[in-house]
């Protein structure tokens, strides 16, 4: 069953964003591409930082992404993110 996972980055500005997911992206390219099972990817501002939501095949595939690779990344900035939410999706549609 797929996946929502969704976490909040507190007191973080959006070129501390910017380069989080410029960090992002140049691990994806050394990987060969996105992660396995990663269906859907979003970022947006909430407070004094933003959130990450994301929808993932399953569970596994997204908290071995956040713990083994966004975590690590987070901590190179030292930024400080909650604890990753999961929630089942029951429906996922693209356009």
């Amino acid at each position: 069953m797929a996946v929502l996972l969704q976490l909040s980055v507190t007191s973080a500005t959006r070129d501390q964003f910017d380069e989080l997911d410029a960090r992002a992206g140049q691990a994806m390219s050394e990987a060969g591409g996105p992660p396995p099972g990663l269906m859907s990817h979003v970022v947006y501002p909430e407070g004094d930082g933003f959130a990450v939501a994301e929808v993932w095949r399953t569970e596994a595939e997204g908290l071995s992404y956040v713990d083994d690779v966004l975590g690590l990344l987070l901590a190179e900035l030292h930024l400080t993110a909650s604890e990753t939410t999961v929630r089942p999706v029951w429906s996922f549609a693209r356009p």
